[in-house]
């Protein structure tokens, strides 16, 4: 047992290191942002005046407010689908595979391709969904189409395929642990005192797990919003969302308005931790 105290001079002494990292590479970097997006007049100059008018300008534009509502409406999609597929392979894992190899080699074969860059993962869903891709050969050879099918690529549904691939293990691993923190015994108490699967799940697993589904639901709603290399890739510039966005204002060396859409997203990010926050205590994840 440690003998700091939690509110000693020594145990601030000891995120003094954490304390400034975070304050050079995340604090002040969004305050520059912050104030980039509040410059005014017609040139890029740390002397313009302060204003809300970026704000303002590309909240009047129609297609900016629609590709917001669409990015989060992709964010929630992504999040249901994620959330449903992630807790039940980690139900599976945790309580159905009994055995300890089993359990750990299937663990191993749904995280070892997490290993490799994002950059890399999304890549190589290119080739997987093309027409003539694995994805359309397997079904070709499985009698259930009769063509390639070409929506598979450069498509809202590719990049949704795509994210899901992605993202699943986000939402599955906060639950793994919560499952692996709920005691044996309590349901095999509850199944002593004649009470049903599904009630075991419902009045015991799923309360206790809530924290874990909130916090991997959080990780893929952060994830899914700032995801520009998936679009990219395998939409195939087709699509736009708030992250591509910003890249395509970068591009074109509209500063302001690239710093205007970031802080714009940070705020959606904040605004649904927050709201994740309110909805269940995640400090249990630790307790």
């Amino acid at each position: 047992m440690s003998s700091i105290r939690p509110r000693s001079a020594a145990a601030y002494w000891l995120a003094v290191p954490a304390g400034l990292w975070m304050l050079a590479a995340v604090v002040l970097p969004t305050l520059l942002i912050l104030w980039v997006s509040l410059w005014g007049g017609q040139s890029v100059s740390p002397d313009n005046p302060i204003t809300f008018d970026n704000y303002a300008r590309f909240l009047s534009n129609g297609s900016y407010r629609a590709l917001m509502l669409d990015t989060l409406a992709q964010a929630a999609m992504i999040m249901g689908i994620t959330g449903v597929l992630g807790y039940c392979i980690a139900y599976f894992l945790t309580v159905k595979v009994t055995s300890p190899a089993w359990r750990t080699a299937l663990f191993l074969a749904f995280v070892i391709p997490f290993w490799t860059s994002t950059l890399i993962r999304a890549i190589a869903f290119v080739p997987f969904l093309g027409v003539n891709g694995l994805l359309n050969q397997a079904l070709l050879a499985a009698g259930l189409i009769e063509q390639p099918i070409q929506a598979f690529l450069y498509s809202r549904l590719g990049v949704s395929m795509a994210q899901v691939s992605l993202y699943t293990l986000l939402a599955s691993g906060p639950v793994v642990y919560m499952l692996n923190s709920i005691p044996p015994a309590l349901r095999e108490a509850a199944m002593t005192l004649k009470a049903s699967p599904f009630t075991v799940f419902r009045r015991i697993i799923l309360p206790l797990t809530l924290p874990g589904i909130v916090i991997g639901q959080v990780l893929v709603f952060l994830n899914v919003l700032a995801d520009f290399i998936t679009v990219t890739t395998v939409g195939g510039n087709k699509l736009a969302f708030l992250g591509n966005l910003i890249l395509l204002f970068y591009e074109g060396s509209q500063i302001r308005a690239t710093a205007v859409v970031s802080v714009l997203l940070m705020a959606v990010m904040l605004a649904g931790v927050a709201v994740a926050l309110r909805i269940v205590d995640i400090r249990k994840v630790g307790g």
